[in-house]
């Protein structure tokens, strides 16, 4: 069962009582009806139709919607997010990404910069800026307007305004005012951009039109340098990596990122090679997506592999 109340309550939280009960009472309630699922309450209800629409229609009335739920475990075990449940269980059992995680946990440190590019509504971020407190950096960039609303959400819940720094803007191979972008559909973690070349793998929600960065433009700007990159855009990561040419070939930083396709694969790979990074990937039988791990010269590979409990 969640433990939504172990931890030390910030004065905030101190004085609306109500709210903590609240978040309490969501967690209950969801650990009793994914229990109920377990037990094969959901066999019964589909032998009798009629029973189990009455029975949902009620679970849907009572359940609340986006509760906020402690993650139990993992990167971010322990933070405060706002949840679609039961569709987004795995953020706050903290099972989703366990290589992610690994990876990050092994190699983040207390006073990184680390860019989370794709961030989602924080179930990466949140767990990466507390790593790298007090003197650290967490720079979260997120296409999706409403994914940012609720991640910006997430990092006041949990105060890490100070340490997590959200941009609202997709990061592309070159800067502009806009850029078209397909939201995700049923998942809301699966929106990426969309042009004539390329379309994200699963989005299939409605176009909207984002601001676009490149990360040698936010550098510029006067954005920290980081020492590590996730990347998972759904399909755009060599267009990200084409945009921070400088950033990559004077900082040096370690990267980790999703990929979706033989092409962008391929063309990763002989990028990574000309700026002679050594690299690592992770292929599942199905070929795609599969997982990036590279690293410049001078970076122990090797270990962070053994430590994030990967095979070489």
């Amino acid at each position: 069962m969640a433990a939504v109340l172990d931890s030390p309550l910030s004065p905030k939280q101190q004085y609306f009582p109500e709210v903590i009960a609240g978040m309490n009472f969501n967690a209950l309630a969801y650990e009793f009806y994914f229990a109920a699922k377990k037990f094969g309450v959901a066999e019964v209800l589909r032998r009798a139709p009629r029973l189990g629409g009455n029975i949902k229609r009620i679970v849907h009335s009572v359940l609340p919607q986006n509760p906020w739920v402690q993650v139990q475990s993992g990167l971010s075990q322990g933070m405060w997010m706002a949840l679609s449940l039961p569709d987004e269980v795995r953020l706050w059992r903290g099972e989703h990404e366990l290589v992610v995680q690994r990876a990050i946990l092994a190699a983040v440190h207390a006073g990184h910069v680390f860019y989370d590019i794709g961030a989602h509504i924080g179930s990466i971020a949140l767990g990466a800026a507390k790593l790298v407190r007090p003197s650290g950096l967490v720079v979260a960039f997120e296409a999706d307007p409403e994914n940012v609303a609720i991640l910006r959400k997430n990092a006041a819940r949990n105060d890490l305004v100070a340490s997590l720094q959200i941009v609202h803007a997709a990061v592309w191979s070159s800067s502009s005012i806009t850029i078209p972008f397909r939201r995700s559909g049923a998942r809301r973690s699966h929106g990426g951009v969309e042009t004539a070349r390329q379309r994200p793998v699963l989005g299939s929600g409605g176009l909207v039109n984002v601001p676009a960065v490149t990360l040698d433009d936010f550098i510029a700007n006067g954005g920290a340098a980081p020492q590590f990159i996730k990347v998972d855009v759904e399909g755009g990561e060599y267009e990200v990596l084409r945009g921070g040419t400088r950033l990559f070939e004077k900082h040096r930083p370690v990267l980790l990122a999703e990929v979706h396709h033989r092409q962008a694969a391929q063309r990763i790979g002989a990028w990574l090679r000309e700026r002679e990074y050594d690299s690592r990937w992770i292929t599942p039988p199905e070929q795609f997506p599969c997982r990036l791990f590279a690293w410049p010269d001078g970076f122990d590979g090797a270990d962070w592999m053994s430590r994030s409990a990967i095979k070489t």
